[in-house]
């Protein structure tokens, strides 16, 4: 089989399509013949090495987090240990609890790019900060993978949703009552808010803390380290651990079928395209969600 793989940490320089032999499940596994993949934030970061302390890779390695698939000639999504090979290839090991029917109205690549993304938004909303009505919510690149999820289920949990991003129009569309050009405005100046999720880090983190009311949430997913600051003893801080379960992509799932949530798929590359797919990840300024189609 094809397999998007790396034998070293750096830049797209180190990804190399290749042919390796079909992967073999395990114990809680299953091997799924993958027909979309999705290209998330964690990816190009693990191939950098920039989350090493947290997944330290061994070589080669197959890149990818997520898809859907066929199995059992059935339509499933799910996702693979971030301990082992990826799914970034024709064929790929899923954590069996993760692996979940994909419902008649949702193709491959629409599915796929609701796993990581979706459960992205859905676990810091809904299970740590659990967002309701009247709440104001503040999310973070508000038009991208994560972003263009967080709005939606933000918005559709009763929250008033606030959203920092360079593309007003498209956050706007998603359910967003307002968006910061966060090179022109302080976000901080919106507040005061219920919740914020962080999916920037770095300064962006701590001036987040400022525009918390008291007794506020702030859940912030892996990225930029953040520096030294002061922190406050009045709110809540909470670093979400983002674990995909059958029941979770279920829910998700769900809320598409009923019209809750939209897949917002803004471009679909083949395998053989993967360098530029990762390219357009990495790139600033992102729109929704990046798929690759492998079969």
């Amino acid at each position: 089989m094809r397999a998007v793989r790396i034998h070293g940490y750096g830049g797209p320089e180190v990804m190399r399509l290749e042919e390796v032999p079909t992967p073999q499940s395990g114990a809680g596994q299953v091997l799924v013949k993958v027909r979309a993949a999705s290209v998330n934030p964690i990816d190009w970061k693990m191939r950098r090495g920039l989350l090493k302390s947290i997944f330290p890779l061994t070589f080669p390695r197959t890149l990818g987090r997520d898809c859907a698939g066929e199995l059992h000639g059935k339509l499933v999504a799910g996702v693979a240990d971030p301990r082992g090979d990826g799914t970034h290839a024709e064929y790929a090991v899923l954590l069996e609890a993760s692996v979940t029917p994909v419902p008649v109205g949702l193709d491959a690549a629409e599915a796929a790019s609701l796993c990581i993304a979706g459960l992205s938004a859905w676990i810091p909303l809904v299970e740590v900060a659990k967002v309701q009505k009247g709440m104001r919510v503040l999310v973070h690149g508000g038009a991208g993978g994560v972003g263009c999820h967080a709005i939606q289920i933000a918005r559709e949990l009763g929250a008033h949703v606030v959203a920092t991003s360079t593309q007003a129009d498209y956050c706007r569309q998603l359910g967003a009552e307002r968006v910061i050009d966060y090179r022109k405005e302080d976000f901080a100046s919106a507040g005061p808010f219920d919740v914020v999720l962080d999916t920037l880090g770095g300064e962006a983190h701590v001036r987040s803390l400022a525009a918390l009311k008291p007794s506020g949430v702030l859940v912030a997913l892996s990225a930029t380290p953040v520096p030294a600051h002061e922190p406050r003893t009045d709110v809540r801080i909470e670093r979400s651990m983002i674990q995909a379960t059958r029941e979770r992509l279920a829910q998700i799932f769900d809320w598409v079928v009923k019209g809750r949530l939209r897949p917002q798929l803004s471009r679909r590359f083949h395998l053989e395209a993967a360098n530029d797919a990762y390219a357009a990840v990495e790139a600033p300024h992102g729109k929704g969600k990046i798929v690759l189609e492998i079969s």
